[in-house]
């Protein structure tokens, strides 16, 4: 990252199927809900990460995300998950295992704050993301609990999110960062967070104008761009003709063509923060993890940088440099071309 001056490191630590995150005061998370006692992120792991950052001039932003991709909190603490495991699973999330935290619960909402205001003071970045998206309203209507926590509460379930949502940022707030959300939370629901919120766009590009509209600052984090893990296949099981729900395949190129003011009038590209590219790992590990990273990523680097791309001709020698230069150091970045065109600039063009 530091090679091509990407400088925030965005960390989304925890989900669903697994809690990896050892917190301090609550070490029974990590304990239950890690897939093993060797699978896990301890306080010196984290310290290791963040310190090997900072020397790259990298910043690390963690995410908690919540109240949604939270079942593994099920395994140590029942009471604050709603729908937990509940089949079929497709209709109370939008990947398994369904569960998601009892955000009309005062006892949630006290547990949720507690568990963000420890996992503060374990990175130091000004920046901290509550996550926020895929919340699946079906898991709600049929956990009863969560019925009659809002039913006492008198609140509408968006209601009850934002109340939840302004909890947590008050903690968040607390410790001197700033929250950071997904679109979801203030397209969706109209949760009315502060306007020192960050808001990451990544349904689509189309969305940048709707959030900068309601004045928010944001992060490009387009799937139509900059998921880096489209084009995989399906991975939910016995599914013979199944796809990745970002289809197709995102080329360095489309993510070079990028414009970082999209969607935006003169007077709104101050709220343009900067961009991202995501790698997701429901297919992605230590064995191909730099491959599917680089060098792609770096094109985004480039566009965020320097202003809209859109000319392939000419970033193209540039990024084959940098791809040999990946290789040379020990990362494994893919091959862009055959190398008789790498070694040919503008011989493998269509019109040469």
């Amino acid at each position: 990252m530091s090679w091509v001056k990407m400088n925030h490191f965005h960390w989304h630590v925890v989900d669903s199927q697994s809690f990896p995150l050892v917190v301090p005061g609550f070490e029974e998370l990590s304990n239950n809900g890690a897939y093993s006692s060797d699978q896990v992120y301890t306080e010196k792991d984290v310290n290791d990460i963040v310190t090997y950052a900072a020397a790259r001039g990298i910043d690390v932003m963690v995410e908690i995300d919540t109240p949604g991709h939270t079942s593994a909190i099920a395994k140590s603490f029942p009471e604050h998950i709603a729908c937990a495991e509940a089949s079929p699973w497709a209709q109370f999330a939008n990947e398994p295992p369904a569960g998601q935290l009892r955000l009309a619960s005062p006892a949630t909402v006290n547990f949720t704050s507690g568990l963000i205001n420890a996992m503060t003071s374990m990175f130091p970045s000004t920046l901290f993301s509550t996550g926020g998206d895929e919340i699946n309203a079906n898991c709600y209507e049929m956990d009863n609990q969560t019925q009659s926590d809002l039913n006492t509460s008198g609140k509408t379930l968006d209601e009850a999110l934002a109340s939840f949502v302004g909890a947590t940022h008050e903690v968040v707030r607390g410790a001197g960062k700033t929250p950071v959300v997904w679109e979801e939370i203030v397209l969706d629901h109209n949760v009315p967070v502060g306007n020192d919120t960050i808001v990451m766009v990544w349904i689509s590009s189309d969305d940048v104008k709707a959030v900068a509209d309601k004045g928010y600052r944001f992060i490009h984090a387009a799937s139509d761009y900059f998921y880096l893990d489209c084009g995989g296949g399906g991975w939910v099981g016995n599914n013979i003709n199944g796809n990745s729900w970002c289809d197709p395949f995102k080329t360095w190129q489309k993510a070079y063509s990028f414009d970082p003011l999209n969607g935006t009038t003169p007077d709104q590209e101050h709220l343009v923060l900067g961009g991202e590219q995501l790698i997701w790992t429901e297919q992605t590990g230590p064995s191909n993890l730099d491959s599917i990273i680089w060098p792609r990523a770096a094109a985004s680097a480039e566009s965020f940088w320097s202003g809209p791309g859109g000319d392939v001709k000419t970033a193209l020698p540039r990024l084959h440099d940098i791809a040999y230069r990946f290789i040379q150091r020990g990362v494994r970045a893919i091959p862009l071309q055959p190398q008789y065109c790498a070694l040919r600039p503008n011989a493998c063009d269509i019109d040469a």
